[in-house]
């Protein structure tokens, strides 16, 4: 008997006196449902093989809800300190011939001797572990990912418009180079907006112009200068002179960091393992697949609430 296995019950599915033995049971019977989500499983149940009269305590069975096409696990589960022998093999056995499911496991905790190996893989039983989370377990598993990465990213950049004809330059009374206007001002000021012939605000002067320059290329050694023409003639209010533009001039540098990421098991607890022998399922069972079922009056599985259920 797995005092850690009892513990982990109580603290995931429900603090309750169960007999030696049951908690494990129901812990697998869990990590079933963890694997077949679909599926109706149920801890204890009785069944006969068809035209059978003796009846056979099954620890948890695994069946699909569609009725017409009847999928069924056998699953027989022993909480040993110990390798389970032969024995207990050839009694599950008895069982599994006369039901006849589709699978049959047997789950523990330490292992099987030789003798019970040979045994059920003659009859095809599956045998599984299934026992506490060690942190040696990690061996040949992600645990954590480490992204690192570079980011270039632009500073402020220095922008000027370019007036559409020499009218418009002259429109506007500056000291600077008068084909020229700076912008940077502007820009700053969220809430101008490009504006129809007759001065109505109609575009938003950063939602255009942001997409333009996140289009640009970025070199953390070179200052990047240019021109952007735009497709048709846009009209500015600058300082109560609406002015028409063709584009703009734009001058930039960029800088460059490093940055790195950990993703990690989204702060989930490794609980148990589970793994098949002679079979590739290997699977880590975290707290939160546990903490997400119970068990109705009848022994079946249920999720504790909705949202798990429609998540699944």
């Amino acid at each position: 008997m797995s005092l850690e296995m009892d513990t982990i019950y109580d603290e995931h599915i429900a603090e309750e006196k169960l007999k030696q033995g049951t908690k494990y049971e129901k812990l697998a019977a869990v990590v079933f449902k963890v694997l077949n989500q679909n599926d109706v499983v149920i801890h204890d149940l009785t069944l006969r093989g068809d035209g059978k009269k003796t009846g056979h305590q099954i620890d948890v069975t695994v069946q699909s809800p569609n009725s017409t096409i009847l999928k069924r696990i056998l699953i027989e589960c022993k909480d040993y300190d110990s390798k389970v022998g032969i024995g207990i093999i050839r009694d599950f056995f008895g069982a599994v011939s006369q039901i006849k499911p589709d699978e049959a496991f047997v789950v523990t905790t330490k292992g099987y001797t030789k003798g019970a190996r040979s045994f059920a893989e003659d009859e095809g039983i599956k045998l599984a572990i299934l026992r506490g989370f060690k942190e040696e377990d990690w061996e040949g598993r992600i645990k954590a990912i480490h992204i690192q990465g570079t980011l270039i990213s632009m500073n402020q950049p220095k922008l000027t418009w370019v007036p559409a004809s020499e009218q418009e330059v002259e429109k506007f009374n500056s000291n600077a180079d008068p084909k020229h206007i700076n912008t940077t001002q502007v820009l700053d000021a969220r809430s101008n907006y490009f504006c129809d012939q007759n001065g109505n605000p109609i575009e938003n002067l950063q939602s255009v112009l942001k997409p333009i320059l996140n289009s640009l290329p970025r070199n953390p050694d070179v200052l990047t200068t240019g021109f952007h023409e735009f497709g048709e003639i846009k009209y500015v209010n600058l300082m109560g002179v609406l002015v028409a533009i063709k584009g703009f001039y734009y001058e930039f540098s960029s800088s460059q960091s490093v940055i790195e990421t950990v993703v990690d098991q989204g702060g989930k607890v490794a609980l148990l393992v589970f793994k098949v022998l002679d079979d590739e399922l290997d699977k880590v069972i975290y707290d939160q697949d546990l903490d997400k079922f119970t068990f109705d009056d009848d022994g079946e599985v249920t999720f504790k609430n909705s949202e798990d259920e429609q998540l699944s």
